[in-house]
């Protein structure tokens, strides 16, 4: 097609040998800046015009006469086109803001000889093109759009375009035209299939190798002709080694955790250019945050909640980027970078992180797993429940979903495994039954690719242990248990013993002067009762019923001497007693009656043995 308008336009425009057709191409979402000169005689007042030329001749874009500007297309309605004349130097100047795939054409400024009549100043051949930055082993899928209802009776292909000309390589092709059905093809890890009815090819490279790296074409094919290739989309692709701290494992981080990258950058880049943390993305850098001098700048919610940071070294020449409190969501392919222009960011290190979930389970327990999925183009693919092996090995279907409705719900069972697709809440659930301790692995939810050959692709990655159930934590039980089964084999039933012989032990040094005080009161009891008995004998005599106390006794005092205390006295009155009879009183000698004539009174002194 651009060949063909190259072509035509010498015929159209006499004066073009003249003139010189310069080829621009320009990466998706850049801008483009175009100068022209118009000649003295030309009236300021006469219209300027930024043409696209088409089969019909010159298609406005946007004009302006006088200082009144007119825009005719939408893009440039919405101030993506705009245009500004310069009366004194006679030029005028036009930009072309965040320019997509669908503006690759050619273009000329003109100025409006009569009211039908352009006059082209510089004629412009733009080629925009997309760019994508890769890592080795991992996959590319491109979609591209052709507008032109003619197209679709043709066959097309995705070739390699050999430096700057105009060849072209061949490295995959759709076998047929069908136009009211999906064409397919493929050729090594090269897939393409041609969708009429959205006149739309999709091209999937997997395993991507580092001299992938070039430029290739979406392009019509025509075998049989002189020009083979007829270029509907240009794709520049940089595929870059895997750093030995990049390998997949080493890169796998547990949700939650925290990742910290230091980035070097040449001595040449100078302190006050800004330096970023990029995620790679289908379309350019997706800025994350980035430096310049000592001011940080955010551009997403992670990283304005402070989960995003990063940190320049003038002094060792590198910057410091860190990632924290990771969530599933973060996986991704990110770089650091410096910009070099205003547009352009040059790659210093690429990471690729899978951050992963976590599960402990014990064997006969349930699990439910939700995985959620953000590109609306995923409700149209099968789900999948797989487990992976390893590194080396390919990820075994485990359920997968039959149906693939895009407005409802699409179920699949296989054993204890279940999965459910909800395309409006665009999640995923996977449901896991009566787990054994031979479930523990890596799982992915992943979308089902099952023709031409099986694929799966991560969404997101799961990481499960199941634990044997432990036994009952009871003396009788343990003891059992420990009989049949090696102490090895029941972690959680050990622990249960030894904390039964801890609690055992803390009770009986308890118990033993608890026993010893009780001991120690009980003796002192019965001592206290001993002495109250002795006290009370010594108080206790008989007492005649019909003769008076003594006297005497009540003057007694305690001796001093502790040799000469009162044990036991006896007194025993009689109502009548012989004279013949003796009676017995404790008295000191000097307490005796001068007279005892009248009383038969022998006296002792009973003192301590």
């Amino acid at each position: 097609m651009e060949l063909r308008v190259v072509l035509l336009l010498p015929l159209c425009f006499p004066g073009l040998q003249a003139q010189t057709i310069h080829k621009l191409s320009q990466r998706e979402g850049s801008h483009l800046s175009v100068l022209c000169h118009y000649p003295a005689e030309g009236k300021h007042q006469e219209l300027k015009s930024w043409c696209r030329w088409t089969d019909q001749g010159c298609q406005l874009q946007v004009a302006t006469s006088g200082t009144r500007t007119q825009f005719y297309t939408y893009q440039a309605r919405q101030r993506h086109f705009t245009m500004q004349d310069d009366p004194i130097h006679r030029n005028f100047s036009i930009t072309m803001n965040d320019l997509q795939v669908e503006d690759s054409g050619t273009y000329y400024c003109a100025y409006r000889q009569d009211f039908e009549s352009y006059v082209p100043l510089k004629w412009i051949s733009l080629t925009v093109f997309k760019e994508f930055h890769k890592l080795e082993l991992d996959s590319l899928s491109v979609q591209c759009l052709y507008h032109d209802l003619g197209y679709r009776s043709v066959r097309k292909a995705w070739c390699r375009a050999v430096g700057q000309t105009d060849r072209c390589e061949l490295v995959v092709r759709t076998d047929t035209t069908y136009t009211w059905g999906i064409s397919k093809g493929k050729e090594g890890r090269a897939w393409i299939q041609d969708d009429p009815w959205k006149r739309t090819v999709t091209i999937t490279m997997e395993k991507l190798q580092a001299q992938d790296s070039g430029m290739y074409w979406c392009a019509l094919y025509t075998p049989n002709a002189t020009i083979n290739f007829t270029r509907i989309m240009e794709v520049r692709l940089s595929v870059a080694k895997r750093l030995q701290a990049q390998t997949p494992g080493e890169l796998s981080q547990r949700e939650g955790s925290n990742l910290s990258v230091l980035c070097h950058y040449p001595a040449e880049v100078d302190y006050w250019k800004m330096k970023s943390w990029c995620r790679s993305t289908v379309q350019k850098c997706d800025l994350q945050v980035a430096i310049i001098g000592t001011s940080t700048y955010t551009y997403t919610d992670r990283a304005k909640q402070g989960h995003v940071t990063i940190q320049n070294d003038r002094i060792h020449r590198n910057f410091s980027v860190t990632m924290t409190d990771l969530q599933v969501e973060d996986s991704g392919t990110y770089f650091c970078a410096y910009r070099q222009d205003f547009e352009s960011y040059v790659p210093l290190k690429w990471i690729s992180l899978n951050v992963f979930k976590e599960f402990h389970k014990l064997e006969l327990d349930s699990l439910s797993v939700q995985c959620p999925y953000h590109d609306p183009g995923y409700r149209s693919e099968r789900k999948a429940w797989c487990r992976y092996p390893g590194q080396t090995g390919r990820c075994e279907l485990v359920v997968s979903t039959v149906n693939t409705y895009l407005w409802g719900t699409n179920n699949g069972q296989k054993g204890r495994a279940s999965i459910q697709d909800d395309t409006q809440h665009r999640t995923v659930t996977v449901t896991m039954e009566k787990l054994q301790a031979q479930d523990s692995g890596v799982y992915w939810c992943a979308l089902y690719t099952p023709y031409p050959t099986i694929r799966l692709t991560r969404i997101m990655e799961v990481r499960l242990s199941v634990a044997k159930r432990p036994a009952a934590t009871t003396l009788s039980v343990t003891r059992a248990t420990s009989e049949n089964h090696p102490p090895g084999n029941s972690t959680l039933a050990g622990q249960g013993v030894s904390t039964y012989i801890v609690i055992s032990t803390v009770l009986y040094l308890l118990l033993i002067p608890v026993v010893i005080i009780l001991i120690t009161l009980c003796i002192r009891h019965r001592r206290k009762l001993k002495r109250r008995g002795n006290r009370q004998a010594e108080d206790i005599y008989d007492k005649p019923e019909d003769t008076t106390q003594l006297e005497s006794t009540e003057r007694m005092e305690t001796p001093k001497d502790d040799s000469k205390d009162l044990k036991y006295v006896t007194l025993d009155f009689k109502s009548q007693h012989s004279p013949e009879e003796p009676l017995y009183c404790n008295v000191e000698p000097d307490q005796a009656p001068k007279n005892p004539k009248d009383e038969n009174v022998e006296y002792a002194i009973i003192a301590r043995s």
